[in-house]
């Protein structure tokens, strides 16, 4: 009767998932339409590198809404100190933090309301 009920449970929730799938889509979107002109960074900590992006990717965000510009950012057990140096120009929001996760040795996920950032797995 378990396993009836755990396979049953199992086939309900991969259906769900492909509307599980779509809740971070409105945050994949913006990764991709915003646009930064200049990313430049000298031995400065993931965390500033972070919050310096979180404001560009709101002065450049080209949602007419006030309340709906730019993407929240959550950090969580990241390597917050480890200096990062980086220039990029005229760069996607998604490739500018994928570039700076992949240096500092962190990493990103893309939730419904946020990106959160964790330590990268080893």
């Amino acid at each position: 009767m378990k396993t009836v009920l755990y396979f049953i449970l199992s086939i309900a929730v991969l259906s769900l998932s492909p509307l599980w799938a779509k809740d971070n889509l409105e945050t994949m979107k913006k990764l991709k339409t915003i646009r930064l002109a200049k990313v430049e960074f000298w031995e400065v900590a993931f965390s500033e590198a972070i919050e310096i992006i979180h404001i560009q990717a709101r002065l450049h965000d080209p949602e007419e809404d006030p309340n709906k510009k730019g993407v929240n950012f959550v950090l969580r057990n990241v390597q917050a100190d480890r200096p990062v140096t980086l220039t990029l120009t005229n760069v996607r929001l998604g490739s500018a933090l994928h570039k700076l996760c992949k240096i500092s040795g962190n990493s990103m996920k893309i939730d419904k309301y946020a990106v959160i950032f964790n330590r990268a797995q080893e």
